[in-house]
């Protein structure tokens, strides 16, 4: 009778171990949040005024990765919203005077000195296996002014991850990946606004 509840007992906890890795796992449906890893700083009143568009979103697939079963991962939200104010986000840490436009026009009519427009040309988060992810980010950006575009570039970001296959995984993979593809193009962004 004793070794009957041990191995009742064993099986329970096996199946309790099952199914708490489960509730941990990654969902299919990835959460998209970014915070900036600087701190906001106050703009002057002469600081420069820029406006970011939101991002166009050409990427061929509306998943956002795939799962080693094949199964897909899908975005929460919109990953051109995302992307977009992921930069403004980061500007703001600049001191510039930033502010966020659905579309082109809704940013001219604020008579910003520069608009940051951009395509999101890929998303793509591949589970390689149970702990194991790669994530990849593709935009292209034009920073313009009244006289038209003088900043163009595109820029890409991918990373590997190791990590325990909880909930908010990816979610972390994804933000880290954008703050290094936004990161270089920062300095370069602000060698035009800077500019007296």
């Amino acid at each position: 009778m004793k070794i009957l509840a041990q191995r009742i007992f064993a099986a329970a906890l096996a199946l309790g171990l099952a199914f708490g890795m489960t509730a941990c796992a990654p969902g299919n449906v990835v959460h998209l949040s970014y915070t900036s890893s600087q701190s906001n700083i106050l703009p002057q009143p002469q600081a420069k005024r820029l406006a970011v568009v939101m991002f166009d979103d050409q990427r061929m697939n509306s998943a956002i990765g795939v799962r080693k079963d094949g199964a897909s991962f899908t975005a929460d939200s919109s990953v051109a919203d995302w992307v977009g104010r992921a930069f403004a986000e980061e500007l703001k840490s600049t001191g510039t005077q930033v502010s966020y436009a659905a579309t082109l026009n809704q940013a001219r009519n604020g008579r910003p000195d520069y608009i940051l427009t951009g395509i999101v040309r890929e998303l793509w988060v591949k589970e390689n296996g149970p702990t194991s992810y790669t994530a990849t980010i593709r935009v292209t950006l034009s920073l313009s002014n009244a006289k038209g575009v003088i900043y163009s570039e595109n820029l890409t970001a991918t990373q590997d991850r190791q990590s325990l296959p909880t909930s908010t995984a990816l979610q972390s993979l994804l933000a880290d990946t954008l703050r290094d593809l936004i990161s270089p193009a920062m300095s370069k962004m602000r060698r035009y606004v800077d500019k007296k």
